[in-house]
């Protein structure tokens, strides 16, 4: 052999890193940032009224299709720089949802952080977003719950998740007790001191968050998960055309990587596919061609981490542009 064991690891290190370097050195474009009201209904029956700011590429609309993204907690709309600097090359819409209280879109009082408030945000603010033509919904972490709901809510081409969170506790989150107490103390505390404490507690778990409100409401957002609640979502999901992809990672800190092998189970007719640390350019056109006769592909990367939305771009882009492109040829052949 020309390459040892430690040399080929090394290769593919090398490649993985030109891969996403080549990905970040690409001169990047300034998302496009719109405002609008919206009105919503909170889970205590009362009407809450946000500001939204959101980031809309093509607010015209594109006949290629339209990509809404939803963000983890922490997040924003700037999650997906990445893969919608590609969806711009290809004339795709790029929607990105912006949740109350992460520091773009302001929260409000007596925010739930539940996904039936959130959900209730999501249909108010996609309602006159003139979503026509083919849809996909995308999602990395805490997002990919509403994404999923959202998806068997309005007529969906696509869903595409990145890191979802499965039907149960990670080991993050256990004991959840520990995290509810954490939210009582915080909400005792005078709230300057709230805000040190779990803006601390947020850096030290490397999460970046900008100040102690946006750690407070991701770790609320958090302790909402629908979690257990989510499978008749996926039911629902099954019985549609959508096709789907998810990728997750096994170094997640965040997101266990047998709770999510678990609730592949649940999504039927999806070809599944291993890789230990990055997916050969050649292997696209496989994971691809699942899309052809199946409802997709799921794809764990072992040695990968939290980011998929980041180290993946490249294959995410390949995967919408493969399910908006015979969306049109299942339409033409009719």
């Amino acid at each position: 052999m020309i390459f040892g064991r430690h040399s080929y690891s090394l290769l593919k290190t090398i490649v993985s890193n030109r891969t996403f370097a080549s990905i970040a050195s690409t001169e990047m474009t300034e998302p496009i940032v719109h405002r609008k009201l919206v009105k919503f209904q909170k889970v205590d029956g009362k009407t809450a009224e946000v500001q939204a700011v959101y980031e809309d590429s093509l607010s015209s609309g594109s006949s290629v299709g339209t990509v809404v993204a939803f963000h983890g907690s922490p997040g924003s709309h700037k999650d997906f720089k990445f893969i919608r600097q590609k969806l711009d090359a290809m004339g795709v819409r790029f929607i990105g949802i912006n949740y109350p209280g992460f520091k773009q879109t302001e929260g409000y009082a007596g925010q739930d952080h539940s996904n039936e408030e959130r959900q209730s945000y999501t249909n108010a603010f996609l309602k006159d977003m003139s979503l026509s033509g083919k849809v996909i919904f995308l999602a990395h972490s805490r997002g990919c719950e509403n994404a999923l709901m959202t998806a068997t809510t309005f007529p969906a081409t696509g869903l595409v998740m990145m890191n979802p969170v499965g039907l149960r506790l990670h080991k993050s989150l256990r004991p959840l007790s520990r995290y509810q107490r954490l939210e009582s103390v915080y909400n005792m505390l005078p709230k300057f001191l709230g805000d040190a404490m779990i803006y601390k507690m947020y850096h030290s778990f490397g999460l970046k968050v900008q100040d102690g409100e946006e750690a407070i409401n991701a770790l609320r957002s958090v302790i909402r998960c629908g979690l257990d609640k989510t499978l008749p979502y996926i039911q629902k999901l099954q019985e549609q055309d959508t096709k789907n992809f998810i990728i997750f990672a096994g170094r997640d800190i965040i997101v266990e990587e047998e709770i999510i092998f678990e609730s592949l189970k649940e999504y039927k007719d999806l070809e599944h596919f291993d890789y230990e640390d990055y997916i050969p350019s050649e292997d696209f056109s496989k994971i691809l061609k699942t899309f052809d006769s199946g409802k997709g592909a799921s794809v764990f990367v072992k040695n990968n981490k939290h980011y998929q939305n980041k180290a993946r771009a490249d294959l995410v882009a390949e995967v919408v542009r493969k399910i908006l492109d015979l969306d049109t040829v299942k339409k033409n052949k009719l």
